[in-house]
């Protein structure tokens, strides 16, 4: 889950053309941690990669809360799973595990969409 190199070479969900504008990873022990990537895309890019992620096993909505696309992928551990935040040419990926993430996620996209 460490995030290396500003997240190049690191696979997960992201809209073609995307351009990672902050990469940050926090890593607690040895199996605990968040990492959250912020990338810009067009928006078509965005739209086309959210239609995408049902395929992918995300369970996706518009949250009402940030007017935003909103996915996520359960994973295999307590607290552990992959969210995605898509709204205007951004596109929020979090990464938990054994961390809940969700209020922190809510404050980053309540930051960048006000």
């Amino acid at each position: 889950m460490t995030l290396q190199s500003n997240g190049e070479g690191f696979v997960r969900p992201a809209p073609e053309g995307a351009t990672l504008a902050l990469g940050c990873d926090w890593i607690v022990g040895d199996a605990t941690g968040m990492l959250l990537l912020i990338s810009t895309a067009t928006p078509e890019a965005v739209t086309a990669a959210v239609a995408d992620l049902p395929a992918q096993g995300y369970t996706c909505q518009v949250s009402d809360d940030f007017g935003a696309d909103f996915c996520v992928l359960p994973g295999q551990g307590t607290d552990t799973e992959e969210m995605i935040v898509a709204r205007d040419g951004v596109w929020i990926y979090l990464s938990t595990v054994n961390r809940t993430g969700r209020a922190f996620l809510s404050e980053i996209v309540e930051s960048i969409f006000g």
